[in-house]
């Protein structure tokens, strides 16, 4: 269930050699050195969700900025990557038109700073220069006296120069001499490969969100009712507010809470990227699985004392380290929940540890641990058949915004 994912990290230096930023690349497997790309809009989503998600900013570069390459179709998605954090290197292959400007200023206005990646001079690209913080040039590209012409062209601008390619000592001094500031290549450092873990999504879930998402009239309930049919969802959201929160405290109780905490306009970006991505399925006997229990903790949570939606958060993360085949501890680590959740799931205590511990009990048919919780075997055969129904119905309705081809 869970797959290990992959990025490349090659740091950018300046003229001491210190380290000033890493651009990350596109992995699809642990041994490539290259970046083998087939879609160019799914690789830039891949690195994204990789550097912020699955990977995390933190590991990839806890205080560096990190420079990403951007599709022209992901340019008018903003990036997840806080704008301090992130630079966008334009890809060579976007044209200069009136929209790709457009999505250019209005990333500039919200503080992101852009790169122009392997970049050749011309007139057409100007508008593209007068925004651009950074230009890529190519050092194996050029002849020297052409690579030098390339910088006098854009000594009119305020980009700064990063030679990359850089092969060898003599093209390093080279380019110092002739007033790069930024330097990147094999003969500073090849690139290196990260790993994480990544969990998928169902696609039946994430097209439905989609769709919710671009709902005008849709709301954070109606949006956090998709994403609690999807445990894999609902856990990649707790991740990602972890992620936007760094050093903040603050743990979250539910789905409602935490898309609250993002904004809506953050979530929608995250669901934008999952589906620009491609995440696998999810084998939807999983999703049954998971949607069954939340259901029965939620209906039998009267009964303790608890609140039904804590209840079905929690047993809708409960059945996480089966379908990913990890610890339940390794789990819950990175999400930002609340003592009395993870209480729950890790040790079965607290109020909300009762209702998990009867409804997983019943599902083994170990019906005297029931009896010691003090639900009643009846209450809970009926929340449990109950609970078959609703996550039937759920996974109908997730079928049916499944566009038919």
């Amino acid at each position: 269930m869970v797959s290990e994912v992959f990025l490349g990290r090659q740091p950018i230096y300046d003229a001491q050699r210190e380290i000033q930023a890493y651009e990350l690349l596109y992995r699809g497997a642990a041994r490539d050195t290259s970046a083998v790309i087939s879609d160019g809009d799914r690789a830039s989503a891949e690195v994204v969700l990789k550097a912020f998600l699955e990977i995390g900013l933190q590991t990839v570069s806890p205080s560096r900025p990190v420079f990403i390459n951007f599709s022209e179709a992901l340019l008018g998605v903003d990036p997840l990557i806080p704008c301090d954090r992130c630079v966008i290197e334009v890809l060579e292959t976007v044209s200069v038109t009136v929209s790709t400007v457009t999505c250019l200023e209005k990333l500039k206005s919200r503080g992101y700073r852009l790169a122009l990646d392997d970049f050749a001079y011309s007139e057409s690209a100007t508008p593209f220069l007068q925004l651009a913080d950074f230009v890529k040039l190519d050092v194996r590209a050029h002849a020297p006296q052409e690579f030098r012409h390339q910088l006098e062209l854009l000594r009119g601008f305020d980009a700064r120069i990063i030679a990359e390619k850089v092969e060898s000592q003599e093209e390093f001094e080279r380019s110092v001499s002739w007033g790069c500031e930024l330097f990147q290549g094999y003969y500073l450092r090849r690139p290196e490969t990260l790993s994480g873990k990544r969990v998928p999504s169902n696609r039946l879930s994430l097209l439905a969100l989609l769709s919710e998402c671009v709902n005008s009239a849709s709301t954070v309930d109606a949006i956090a009712a998709v994403i609690q049919r999807d445990a894999a969802l609902t856990y990649n959201l707790l991740k990602l507010a972890n992620s936007a929160l760094y050093q903040r405290t603050c743990e979250l109780h539910s789905t409602v809470q935490a898309i609250t905490m993002l904004g809506l306009d953050f979530v929608f970006r995250w669901v934008t990227l999952l589906v620009l991505a491609g995440n696998q399925n999810c084998p939807s006997g999983y999703l049954d699985y998971a949607l069954q229990r939340a259901r029965t903790c939620e209906l039998v949570a009267s009964f303790v004392g608890c609140q039904r939606s804590e209840a079905y958060f929690v047993g809708l993360l409960s059945a996480l380290d089966s379908m990913f085949n990890m610890p339940m501890a390794s789990i819950i680590e990175p999400l930002p929940l609340g003592a009395d959740l993870k209480d729950a799931l890790l040790k079965r205590e607290g109020k909300l540890g009762v209702v998990l511990d009867a409804v997983t009990a019943y599902e083994s048919g170990q019906f005297d641990t029931v009896l010691r919780t003090g639900i009643n075997v009846p209450v809970l055969q009926k929340a449990f058949w109950e609970a078959v129904n609703y996550a039937s119905s759920m996974l109908a309705s997730l079928a049916s915004v499944v566009p038919q081809h």
